[in-house]
Parts: structure tokens; C-alpha cells; sequence
């Protein structure tokens, strides 16, 4: 390989960031890749509370769930007991996915060396960070035709700028939109994560107030829940799903909607780090993951169903809430009117900010820091993936809500069996004890070295659980509205089954192929993660049971002077 020119090393230098220089590890620690200290685990319960209120269901896809479910073929009480059933599940899968980040104060990309190997965790961060794009991409332009929205009141003459563009999938007001909401959202990167406490308490009291008054003020104009609710069918043009096909469209609307939220749940680590104590994510979780969702998705079909009835002439279903602001402001026409859509334009502007920011951007920084920490930090990370909304093109991506339901279902055949590995590698086989050190050693000597840096375990159940899927996916790709014979149904398991599969693949090749050192720790805090100002890390770790070298150790750890020490 040619030599670097003395003009592209002085780049490269220049480019570094700040290397922590205070814990001896063989690779590059910056202060977003290490373990965090306790002053910056700055999150209580109510900051969780808000944080999932903004990026988990007030917004603009929490409020399109159940909607989108009737695409399906199920009525609205269908619909949302999918949800219900759906997200209840979600909640645990949650806690369980931000156990290491509460615990050990490591973002996810850390925790993936532990089950993939040193290098091996290359694989799921390339998914994620694709993911990361995607989402980035997708929550961009719901934000942007909010901010549409809130122009059009404010210039109704905005709307002239109505040529076409992308082969008529926007026109020019959504790019123009489009490119200012992305303008806003950039000073906002350049905050760090602990910083957005009480912005996701102002933007969760913002829209959660403005969801509730459409509420009341859609149901009161419509003297009642609206059509939808009384014939879903006749109003949604859908045939209704009857016999074994309504049991296998029940299925997919609950895996869709575990797939719509795949990503989230999937890199809860990388804000259960900043938790002041481990179990100040739990209660948040359990509670607003499934609330929040079923009383948004709630209200959303409740007021697409008020729409049905108040404006009959309109186009289609009004399952996006910007398409349904936009027609109470064609239609009502006053001030009034016009003065109350852009206040509620803003408040999902606001909830979307934090679905953009909060909810990609910094994962994706965080998986670019991880895997670049010379050149990244999550601030930079961030600031590079938000330029990827412009070359995954939202607008093509989401015409319809069977498309949707098409880009979000696919996530499952991946994320599905990466969870079950990590899962069972992490609480079954280490019994959630990792060896911090290890994480950060690039050489043979790390207990997560496995075979030249990759964990083949991992690997061989990863691909057991995700090649059974991979028809259906074609299928739904290529022919969505046929039933290719066991493939299809196979695909409408996808997350519990590519969960459950890959999952005990790992277990058996444990079994007969132990992973090495399984629950070793270290014996001093080497990074400063475990010290003053600690907050119950103390009686999290006591009680663990502990395996240093094939002895076992009880209640082995305690905190001394700063350092953790193993007693036998």
C-alpha cells in the first residue's frame, strides 16, 4: 500500500480528535467511546419519561401506527389491539436492551464487541448505521412537511411553488421545506446528549398537549368518532381480512409495529448510559413505551376517522397529521383555523426535532465514534449522517401506507436475530457482566477476540436465523399482494422468529463451544466510570455472580477508595 503524502498526514492530524490519555488501553478512547463518569450520567425517571414521549410515540409515526394497521385488512379495534399486544412487548425488550448501557455506561457499538468480537461488531454497526440513515432520512421529511404546513399558514401563496420534481413525487415547496428543516435541525447536533434533558420535556409537554386538544376538537366537530370507526372497511376502501387470513394479518400488524421500532429498542444503550442509576430507565420504559404509543396511535385513528366525516371530498385517508392539519386549514378557511393548525404544525416540528436529533443523529454519531473514534465524535457523526437525507430521498420512499409498513417490516430479518444473540450471550451465557478493559483491547490478550477478532458463534447464528426470511422479503419486494406458500408466513414472524432461532442457534454453539472468560470482570475501575457520586451502581453490581478463571464468586465486588476489587 502506498505511503500517506505528508499533505494528507497533516490533514489527518489536523482532523483528530482529543484522545483520552487516562486509562491504558491499546486503542483510541475519546470522551464519547469510553465509559461514561458520573458527571455526565446527568438522566432521572422523568427525563426517560420525556425522552420516549418525544422519540418512542409523539410524533409524527407514533401517531401514524395504527392507521397505517388498517392497510391491512383490520378494523380499528383489531388495529389497536395489535398495538397494544405489540408495544407491551416492546416496553421489556426495551429494559432488557438498555440493561448494559444502565449498568456499565457503555453506548451499544461497545457492547456488540462483547457477543461479535473486536472486529466481528463491524457487521451489526454497518446495519445500524445504515438504519441510522434511513430513519435520519424518513424523520426529515416528516418534520419538513410539518414546517410546510406552518408556511402555508402563515404565506398561503407558499403553495405556488407547485412544479414537480423527483418524476412528481414532491413538488417544490417540499424541497424548499425539506432544505430549511434540515437547516434547523443542524444547530441542534452540536449539543451533546446530556444536554437534552429538559428540550425533550418541553417538546413532550408541547406535543402531548397539542395531540389531546385535536382530540377533543375533532371529536366535538364531528359530533362522535367519525366514520371510520363505524364501517372501516366502506371508509377505508380495504377488504376486510376474514377466516386465517385476518389471524395472519393480525400477525403482521404486530411484527410491523415491533418493526417500526426495531432500531429504538435496538440501541437503547446508547442513552440508558447516561442514567444516573441503572433502574431510572425502567419504570419509563414499562410505562410510557406501551402508553404513549397506544394513546397516540389512538387518537390518530380517531381523528383520520373525524376527518372522513368533516371533509368527505378530500382525497384518501388522512392518516399522516400533517395532511390532516393541512385540510382542517383548506377547509375551515378563518383565522382561527389557520392560527391553531400552525401552532400544532409547530408542535410536532418540535417532536420531530427530537426524532431527527435525539433519535438518529446521535445513534448514528455514536456508531461512527465507536468505529472511527480518531476522527468522530457523536457531534460529528451527527453532523455527517444528516447529509445522507438527501441521497435516500424520503420523498420516494414513503408514497403509501403499505409501502411503509413494506420499509419498516424488512428492518425485522436483521434486527430480530442480532437481538436474540445479543440477549442470549448477555444475560443467559455472562449473566450481564462484561470486562470493560476488554472492550478496548485490540489484540489476542481481550477476552473478546474470539477467532482473529470475530466471534464465528455469532456469525453462524445470525445466518440461521435470517436465511429462512430472506423469500418473504423478496416476496413482499417483488409481488406484495401473493402468498409465495411457507416463505410468506415465515416472513410475518420475522422479528419473534429470527429472535428465537438465532438465539438458541448461540446457545447450543456455546454449549459445545464455550465463549472463553464468560464472566470475568476487571478488578480496578480503570476508565473512573464506578466512582463518587455513583448512585446505586453499588447494590446494582453486588449480588452478580461473578466467574473470574472458572471460580465462582458471590457478592465478590466492592467499592474501595474508588476501585472495584474481587473478594472471594
Amino acid at each position: 500500500m502506498a505511503a500517506k503524502s505528508p499533505l494528507t498526514s497533516r490533514l489527518l492530524r489536523r482532523i483528530e480528535v482529543n484522545r483520552d490519555t487516562d486509562v491504558d488501553v491499546d486503542t483510541f478512547v475519546n470522551k464519547d467511546t469510553r465509559p461514561l463518569p458520573p458527571s455526565r450520567r446527568p438522566y432521572g425517571p422523568w427525563h426517560f419519561v420525556g425522552l420516549w414521549m418525544v422519540t418512542g410515540s409523539f410524533n409524527v409515526g407514533g401517531w401514524t401506527t395504527g392507521s397505517s394497521l388498517i392497510s391491512l385488512g383490520l378494523n380499528v379495534w383489531q388495529a389497536m389491539l395489535a398495538i397494544i399486544i405489540a408495544h407491551t412487548f416492546v416496553g421489556f425488550v426495551c429494559v432488557a436492551g438498555g440493561h448494559p448501557g444502565a449498568k456499565w455506561h457503555i453506548g451499544f457499538p461497545i457492547w456488540m464487541r462483547q457477543n461479535w468480537g473486536i472486529w466481528g461488531y463491524l457487521f451489526p454497526m454497518a446495519i445500524r448505521v445504515f438504519l441510522s440513515f434511513v430513519w435520519t432520512a424518513t424523520n426529515t421529511w416528516y418534520g419538513s412537511q410539518c414546517l410546510k404546513v406552518l408556511l402555508t399558514c402563515i404565506w398561503p401563496s407558499f403553495l405556488h411553488l407547485d412544479g414537480d420534481l423527483a418524476n412528481g413525487a414532491m413538488k417544490v415547496y417540499d424541497m424548499v421545506s425539506f432544505v430549511l428543516y434540515f437547516i434547523l435541525c443542524l444547530p441542534l447536533v452540536w449539543f451533546s446528549p446530556e444536554n437534552y434533558k429538559k428540550p425533550f420535556m418541553v417538546a413532550s409537554i408541547t406535543v402531548a398537549t397539542t395531540v389531546f386538544v385535536l382530540l377533543i376538537w375533532s371529536t366535538v366537530r364531528a359530533d362522535g368518532g367519525g366514520a371510520l370507526l363505524r364501517n372501516t372497511s366502506a371508509v377505508s376502501g380495504v377488504e376486510p381480512a376474514t377466516g386465517s387470513a385476518l389471524g395472519w394479518a393480525f400477525v403482521s400488524a404486530v411484527t410491523a409495529n415491533i418493526g417500526s421500532i426495531a432500531t429504538h429498542m435496538w440501541s437503547q444503550s446508547d442513552y440508558t448510559r447516561y442514567a444516573r442509576r441503572p433502574g431510572d430507565q425502567v419504570l419509563a420504559q414499562l410505562v410510557m413505551v406501551p402508553l404513549g404509543t397506544i394513546i397516540v396511535a389512538c387518537i390518530g385513528i380517531i381523528c383520520t376517522s373525524c376527518a372522513t366525516t368533516l371533509y368527505p371530498n378530500e382525497e384518501g385517508l388522512l392518516w399522516n397529521p400533517y395532511d390532516f392539519l393541512d385540510a382542517v386549514r383548506r377547509n375551515e378557511d378563518n383565522r382561527g383555523a389557520r392560527a391553531g393548525v400552525a401552532f400544532a404544525s409547530i408542535a410536532f416540528m418540535l417532536s420531530q426535532f427530537g426524532m431527527v436529533v435525539a433519535s438518529n443523529l446521535v445513534v448514528a454519531g455514536i456508531d461512527l465514534a465507536a468505529l472511527l473514534p480518531r476522527y468522530f465524535t457523536v457531534r460529528r457523526g451527527g453532523y455527517f449522517t444528516i447529509f445522507f437525507a438527501f441521497i435516500l430521498q424520503p420523498w420516494s420512499l414513503l408514497n403509501t401506507a403499505t409501502d411503509f409498513l413494506t420499509v419498516v417490516g424488512s428492518f425485522n430479518i436483521f434486527l430480530g436475530p442480532l437481538m436474540g444473540i445479543m440477549f442470549a450471550d448477555y444475560f443467559l451465557i455472562r449473566r450481564t457482566t462484561m470486562k470493560l478493559t476488554d472492550m478496548y483491547t485490540s489484540n489476542p490478550s481481550s477476552l473478546y477476540w474470539y477467532t482473529r477478532g470475530w466471534n464465528w458463534r455469532a456469525a453462524v447464528a445470525w445466518v440461521s436465523g435470517t436465511w429462512c426470511l430472506i423469500p418473504g422479503l423478496a416476496q413482499r419486494a417483488m409481488a406484495s399482494g401473493d402468498v409465495w406458500a411457507g416463505w410468506t408466513r415465515l416472513y410475518q414472524l420475522a422479528w419473534f422468529l429470527g429472535c428465537i432461532v438465532s438465539g438458541g442457534v448461540y446457545l447450543g454453539l456455546d454449549y459445545f463451544w464455550p465463549v472463553p472468560g464468560r464472566r470475568e470482570v476487571d478488578a480496578e475501575d480503570v476508565f473512573g466510570t464506578f466512582g463518587e457520586g455513583l448512585g446505586g451502581m453499588e447494590e446494582e453490581i453486588v449480588g452478580v455472580d461473578v466467574c473470574i478463571e472458572g471460580k465462582g464468586v458471590r457478592d465478590g465486588i466492592v467499592k474501595e477508595k474508588g476501585r472495584l476489587s474481587l473478594e472471594g
